[in-house]
């Protein structure tokens, strides 16, 4: 695929693989914040482990569902707001183009979820890897989106 736009979420491990393909693609990268990884608050930069010692009712409720909001952080159900926005907003200003999106994990399966029509629980079963490719078609004119590919990574073997 030869995009036409690339856009990326301001954080440093996006930011790096956005400067790669840029470098291959000579597109300019477009930073924006709806792209960011979920906020999860007072657990931003905790293990799994540490959160569940340290914030255990919490931690149970967040398994729970999807609608749970962290201490200071944003629920699964905001993520997923926010990454359909995005994917129209960007489909929607760029008729016609093809936009690589480079972001994270908690916004390519909540999004991956959503087009697929799956409940959002199945959030918890979608496995995204870093530098994996997802690929989705977008019809905003319809309000539809397909999913493509999930989770490529023939592209990352040697």
């Amino acid at each position: 695929m030869k995009p036409d736009l690339l856009f990326s979420s301001p954080l440093r491990r996006t930011q790096e693989t956005a400067a790669r393909i840029s470098a291959s693609t000579k597109l300019e990268i477009i930073t924006q914040d709806i792209w960011i990884e979920q906020s999860f608050g007072k657990w931003d930069g905790m293990s799994v482990a540490e959160v569940s010692a340290e914030f255990p009712a919490e931690y149970k409720h967040w398994l729970a569902g999807t609608s749970y909001i962290p201490p200071e952080g944003e629920s699964y159900d905001e993520v997923t707001a926010r990454a359909l926005e995005g994917i129209d907003q960007v489909a929607t200003e760029n008729p016609g183009k093809k936009i690589v999106v480079v972001t994270h994990n908690g916004i390519i399966k909540t999004a991956v979820a959503a087009i697929i029509g799956a409940r959002p629980e199945s959030i918890f079963h979608i496995d995204i890897s870093p530098c994996s490719i997802t690929t989705i078609s977008v019809w905003p004119s319809d309000n539809l989106m397909a999913l493509r590919g999930c989770n490529e990574r023939g592209h990352l073997r040697g």
